[in-house]
């Protein structure tokens, strides 16, 4: 049966909420990146942390089939509503749900610490685990309790790619040369661009990361860095490319 999927686009306050730009665009994109990258087979399961409005779910729909699934979840109820309205009816195997984790921008009133939320998933279930503009947003406690998340429910030999804006030398000096990017500021253990709303932009020394990764079990693979900073870059955020390490 074929779905017009112009009819799943959300309205423009919607979509700006998650990035803004071309909807149907940013999900073919990010479908072409997932095979090109990371091989996705039709029967693999996908998880996408931070889902927004569906922009990577809608490119996934004419492909994946069952036994794939794709299973997103968001702290932000408007955007889990209109999924669950445009999108679901015609995917049975596509599921979206709100995690009731404290955001100050998207869930202010939540209970649940996002350094102590539990995915509501099995071991070793996805093949693919995506984080678009997640971890930009998150405390250090925050960060490392996903990603301990993401290699438990990643299967060994699957794949993530998460999004970062990352400090090292290079983006750096890019920065202090262009002029362009957050004007980020030392806090802690990372980098803000508002020390009042401190999570409205964050960034995180590339260091630091790859260290928390290998201790989760997750190999980089590879990191694409982006434009944000001023460099030449197909992306604008840091795309980092991970592997759940395969058991001896």
């Amino acid at each position: 049966m074929h779905v017009d999927k112009h009819t799943m686009v959300p309205p423009e306050d919607l979509n700006i909420q998650f990035g803004g730009g071309d909807f149907l665009a940013v999900g073919r994109e990010m479908f072409q990146f997932f095979r090109d990258k990371f091989d996705l087979q039709p029967q693999h399961k996908v998880l996408d942390v931070g889902c927004g409005a569906g922009r990577v779910a809608i490119g996934l729909t004419d492909y994946l089939e069952p036994p794939g699934e794709y299973h997103g979840f968001d702290t932000y109820p408007f955007g889990i509503e209109w999924c669950n309205e445009r999108i679901a009816p015609h995917y049975p195997h596509f599921h979206f749900s709100i995690s009731d984790v404290h955001n100050s921008t998207y869930n202010p009133f939540a209970q649940t610490k996002a350094s102590e939320y539990v995915f509501p998933f099995e071991d070793d279930l996805f093949d693919v685990v995506v984080l678009r503009s997640v971890f930009t947003h998150m405390f250090p406690d925050d960060m490392l309790n996903y990603s301990s998340e993401i290699a438990r429910v990643m299967r060994p030999g699957g794949h993530a790619l998460i999004t970062f804006f990352l400090l090292n030398e290079d983006s750096q000096a890019q920065q202090k040369r262009s002029g362009k990017g957050p004007a980020f500021q030392k806090f802690g253990l990372f980098y803000t661009e508002n020390t009042e709303d401190p999570l409205d932009c964050v960034g995180y020394d590339e260091e630091f990361t790859r260290k928390m990764f290998a201790g989760c079990g997750l190999d980089i693979s590879e990191v694409m860095y982006g434009s944000w900073c001023g460099r030449d870059g197909e992306n604008m955020q840091d795309y980092v490319l991970l592997k759940k390490v395969l058991p001896l």
